[in-house]
């Protein structure tokens, strides 16, 4: 069973994508494409603990079923 952030509650959690796109120091859509490719980089990660000292990513990490991580793979190759 592998491992999944929850970016979407991440950012809702944090008052919403304008505020975690300031302390991240990004525009304001960025979170959005988070959200979207299912990826956030790790300095953003740093940069957004660091706003909120006492935030625990460890919560935000769900397991997910093999079978679904592929399904996604798959829908963003973008082939038509």
């Amino acid at each position: 069973m592998a491992t999944r952030l929850n970016i979407a509650a991440l950012i809702a959690d944090l008052g919403g994508a304008a505020r975690v796109a300031e302390q991240a120091g990004v525009v304001r859509t960025a979170p959005y494409g988070w959200v979207k490719r299912h990826y956030v980089s790790s300095d953003v990660l740093e940069r957004l603990k660091a706003a909120n000292p006492d935030l625990d990513l460890d919560c935000y990490f769900e397991k997910v079923e093999q079978d679904d991580r592929d399904n996604e793979a798959r829908r963003s190759i973008g082939v038509s």
